[in-house]
């Protein structure tokens, strides 16, 4: 059986104009601003109108959608439900709002990426920032060892195409490229902070009733997806349960693997035709999982460290919206409940100290 794998990196920028009112009234966001201008907008998103979308909505032929907004929503179905109610339960739990940005950016061909191989580049606006996420699928490599070459590939060397720039980019230069264009559409960005990237990688197709061990070549080559480490074949492999995450339901040979910015998904139950549909349903809500959190964790510690958490201001108030949402998130009360989640925010030791320090 060929090796397929889904592949995510999330960037985010941290800003803090949108708070100021003089600076947010001459953006084209300054809708996130006030209650019922940012519940307008939500609504007015459902028509599809706008280059912007709603977070839920993939603007692809097979209009998919996927559930992490619907647990984060406490249960509320934002495909089904009336526009109202989805607009007045967004407004609290700070949901972004997306804009595709595939079209911008060419990746080029073999031997990195083949015939059946697809990339999406999206982008996500908050009030306090952007986020970038590049996702790719890599079908039908021979091994699992080939899969993690071409995703090495795809990670370190120059394949990218983006306007202003005549020799191919690396990825990093994508994420920067996509960020400085997300913060032109805002306006009126002057200052801001960004941070290393955030990797979620999915292996949806591989030889099944594989069960990780010690040392062994699935434990490498989750290690490499989860590090980005060019020398993986030499690099020391770490305690096994150490980056290991708990799964749902998980079977012996489950597997969640990750490091504070990575996470690997390695679920051979599912790999066969027909279930893997599970799997990228799952890495979807993850990742967006991922970004809610690594974006409100982003703006924390970079508020914190400018001492703007201050509960007269309109910063400081969102803290405290910001840091409900993440304590609900760690604990999975009225949202979507994983581990990895729980991870995220617990071994954060500047935000764990940040969520303790503030009421």
């Amino acid at each position: 059986m060929s090796t397929s794998l889904k592949v995510s990196f999330l960037w985010t920028r941290t800003f803090f104009e949108l708070f100021d009112n003089s600076t947010a009234a001459s953006s084209p966001f300054s809708f996130f601003f006030r209650p019922s201008d940012y519940k307008g907008k939500i609504k007015s998103l459902y028509t599809g109108k706008s280059s912007l979308t709603l977070p839920w909505k993939l603007t692809d032929h097979t209009n998919r959608t996927n559930w992490f907004w619907k647990y984060y929503l406490n249960d509320i179905n934002p495909l089904t439900s009336p526009h109202d109610t989805v607009a007045n339960r967004c407004f609290p739990l700070c949901v972004p709002v997306r804009k595709s940005l595939t079209r911008l950016i060419a990746v080029d061909s073999p031997p990195a990426f083949g015939m059946h191989d697809r990339a999406s580049f999206e982008g996500f606006f908050y009030r306090h920032g952007i986020a970038c996420v590049c996702t790719f699928t890599i079908h039908d490599c021979s091994s699992l060892d080939e899969a993690v070459l071409k995703a090495m590939c795809l990670r370190h060397e120059p394949l990218f195409s983006i306007p202003g720039r005549k020799n191919k980019v690396s990825l990093t230069t994508v994420g920067d490229y996509c960020r400085n264009l997300l913060c032109q559409e805002v306006g009126m960005v002057n200052d801001w902070f960004d941070e290393d990237p955030f990797s979620l990688v999915t292996v949806v197709e591989g030889e099944g009733n594989q069960t990780v061990r010690q040392g062994c070549n699935i434990h490498r080559a989750l290690e490499a997806l989860a590090s980005w480490d060019r020398s993986w074949r030499q690099r020391p492999l770490p305690v096994l349960s150490a980056h290991t995450i708990s799964i749902k339901n998980n079977h012996m040979s489950d597997i969640m693997y990750g490091h504070a910015n990575s996470r690997v998904l390695w679920i051979p139950r599912l790999f066969a035709p027909g279930n893997n549909y599970a799997l990228v349903w799952y890495c979807r809500n993850l990742l967006m999982a991922s970004m809610q959190v690594k974006s409100f964790r982003d703006f924390l510690v970079r508020a914190d460290n400018l001492q703007r958490i201050n509960s007269a201001t309109r910063i400081g108030g969102y803290a405290r919206e910001v840091k409900a949402i993440l304590r609900n998130m760690e604990k999975g009360l009225k949202t979507y409940r994983t581990m990895s989640v729980c991870k995220q925010i617990n071994n954060d030791a500047q935000l764990q100290r940040i969520l303790s320090v503030y009421p």
